[in-house]
């Protein structure tokens, strides 16, 4: 018997919840991804002012408004609410083009209106997360777009509300590099009065970054390679020898042709012995430019694609870490990248914004980027031995010309004293020494007419180590002089070291540390508030991690049921341990892991800075701290990584008002 067949049909279905999770909140991890979409798509627009206004956040309301064409009726309907659309596709000169950015926003705020004129018509729509729970489908999901007339100009203004915890300071950082660098921003961020954060332009911070170079490549061709040291407004050393990289382009790397590309990039060098910059100044530029503009980041079409600059994507660090000499740091680094508009599209972005999508582009573009890094590296360290030579030579110019100053004051005080007959100045008997014999050296210190100091050592700069190495250098020497100090065998004067160090780390308040409760804590404060550094440097960095771990655990603990809210993910698990809650997104299986002490630093900054009247400034610093926890992680696997002393104590002055906190509620 013949089974009757029959046609079933159906259509697909979407829970509302693809809106505002898998095309919003969950596709990003940055707030500042949002943000940005909004601004290129204004840009998209034709918009000349863009301006986020975060003036009344601590009024749960951010406005993003531009002066855009806006968008019409039709607009709204075909383009705004068609996800997934492609008006923008293969349209080089625009920003956007996966047609989700706009639901980023869900990202920031549960409630999203948006009001738009174009030619005389106002429309305007509301979307709020808890109305699209409601629905079961998106196919029963409606939206009223209410339509009038206007004489306002166009443009379109998108009102945020019901905000998440947001940190203005990792926004503001994030935001802060988006256009183009040397440019004029195209946007422009508002924040509360209490507010203030000011950083460096980039023209009036790479004015004391030594190294440059600027190189330009054109699929397996390198156009242009140039590079160039100034230390102390000359130039000592220059390389513009593409024919290195071209050798290894022409024998190992596959290339692809990805248009043409500019690279610039810009390495500080902060050295105490070279002198070249103030301490107020080496702070200024960590703190107020290289903390938004730190790496190489990746520009097209004059805004930056995230996943690059701060986030290592050369792996600089590793590098920098197996070759110090021969490796520039991350953190030192601020570079940029210009993409060609039209043929780079290869090397497409990822959904969630955050990098580029494997491909061979990809693969090319890494390689000929890592080949021009480490020439960099090279003529890097050939330009610190000219610096070297440089200040020498200069030295040894102001000498001669001191002893030219001299000789010609010798001169003037013979002839002034021919005429002078046997009276006792100093000199007995024909003798042309001083009275007592001392050939060595003058009374007041100074240095004799041989560049001596007053002990009788040769007065010449001692050519410094790397900057990064040079801190282990003044550790080791102070060690060096420590042990002479008990067996100086006779000698009258023990060895002084250049540098000199306070013993401790730091002091911790009195009141708070005798009131801790947890005696682990306590016993870690005395510990570290008590080691000497200068003998026990790696200790104290141990001691360091060690009590901010401990420190943030017990008070998490103390504290879990009242703030857990703002801590998402993060549970007690059954020893009473402090682990994160991973949610396999298929299976829905639960699985605990560690936190990463960097984690947790980030997310009390986080708490910190929605929770209470914390100073801007001081919540930076911990930022600082999560790196220097970073930091000293390397230097227990990699027995080349040291961590300096003033590096912790530092970190420790900066950062000890959170420790300190913490243990008062403890």
């Amino acid at each position: 018997m013949k089974v009757r067949e029959k046609n079933n049909p159906t259509k697909i279905e979407f829970d509302p919840r693809v809106i505002y999770e898998s095309l919003g909140s969950k596709i990003i991890e940055s707030n500042s991804i949002a943000i940005a979409e909004q601004i290129k798509n204004a840009k998209d627009a034709g918009a000349e002012n863009i301006i986020v206004d975060f003036s009344n956040i601590n009024n749960d309301l951010i406005e993003i408004r531009d002066d855009g064409k806006g968008m019409t009726l039709d607009d709204v309907k075909e383009n705004w609410f068609f996800v997934g659309t492609n008006n923008k596709n293969f349209q080089a000169g625009k920003l956007g083009g996966k047609g989700i950015g706009r639901f980023s926003i869900f990202k920031i705020a549960n409630i999203i209106e948006i009001h738009t004129i174009s030619n005389g018509k106002k429309c305007s729509f509301r979307l709020d997360k808890n109305d699209l729970e409601q629905n079961e489908s998106l196919s029963e999901l409606s939206i009223d777009i209410v339509e009038e007339d206007t004489k306002d100009e166009n443009g379109t203004s998108i009102f945020l509300s019901d905000l998440s915890k947001l940190n203005l300071l990792e926004i503001q950082e994030e935001l802060e590099n988006l256009n183009l660098p040397f440019e004029k921003k195209c946007f422009t961020l508002e924040f509360p009065k209490s507010y203030t954060l000011n950083f460096l332009e980039p023209k009036n911070a790479v004015q004391d970054a030594p190294f440059f170079a600027e190189v330009e490549f054109e699929g397996d061709k390198i156009i242009k390679y140039d590079f160039t040291c100034t230390y102390s407004n000359q130039k000592v050393y220059s390389n513009n020898d593409s024919s290195n990289i071209q050798s290894k382009i022409d024998s190992k790397l596959l290339t692809e042709n990805i248009g043409r590309t500019r690279v610039y990039i810009y390495n500080f060098y902060f050295d105490r012995k070279l002198k070249n910059i103030s301490n107020q100044r080496k702070t200024e530029i960590e703190n107020q430019f290289l903390s938004a503009y730190q790496g190489i980041s990746v520009y097209r079409n004059g805004f930056k694609i995230y996943g690059h600059g701060i986030e290592d994507w050369l792996k600089l660090a590793e590098k920098r870490l197996m070759k110090p000499g021969e490796n520039i740091d991350n953190k030192l680094t601020f570079g940029y990248i210009l993409l060609d508009q039209y043929h780079s599209l290869g090397l497409e972005e990822k959904t969630n914004r955050e990098g580029f999508f494997r491909s061979d582009e990809t693969k090319y573009f890494k390689a000929i980027m890592n080949l021009i890094i480490t020439e960099f590296g090279q003529d890097r360290k050939k330009a610190i031995s000219d610096i070297k030579k440089f200040i020498n030579t200069n030295i040894k110019e102001d000498e001669s010309k001191g002893h030219q100053k001299e000789s010609e004051l010798g001169d003037k005080q013979n002839t002034e004293s021919k005429d002078t007959k046997n009276e006792d100045n100093g000199y007995q008997n024909g003798n042309k020494g001083p009275i007592n014999g001392n050939s060595k050296g003058n009374k007041s210190g100074g240095p004799d007419t041989q560049g001596r100091d007053a002990q009788g050592n040769q007065n010449e700069y001692q050519e410094p180590q790397d900057e990064e190495n040079q801190e282990d250098q003044d550790q080791n020497q102070e060690s060096q002089n420590r042990g002479a100090e008990g067996n100086r065998d006779g000698n009258d004067q023990e060895p002084k070291n250049r540098f000199t160090y306070n013993k401790r780390i730091g002091y911790f308040n009195e009141s708070i540390k005798n009131n801790i409760k947890s005696d682990k804590v306590k016993d870690l404060v005395n510990e570290i508030t008590s080691i000497d550094i200068t003998r026990y440097t790696f200790a104290t960095s141990f001691l360091l991690r060690s009590l901010v771990e401990v420190t943030m655990n017990e008070y998490l603990k103390v504290n879990f049921n009242s703030i857990k809210s703002n801590f998402n993910f993060y549970v007690l698990d059954q020893d009473k341990n402090i682990k994160q809650k991973i949610i396999h997104s298929k299976t829905g299986d639960v699985t605990l892991k560690d936190i990463p002490i960097s984690k947790k630093i980030n997310d009390f900054r986080t708490y910190l800075n929605n929770t209470a009247n914390w100073d801007k400034r001081s919540l930076k610093h911990l930022s600082e701290l999560s790196k220097l926890i970073d930091d000293i992680n390397l230097a227990i696997h990699w027995s080349e990584k040291r961590v300096a002393i003033d590096k912790l104590q530092t970190n420790w002055s900066n950062s000890k008002f959170f420790l300190e906190y913490l243990c008062s509620k403890i």
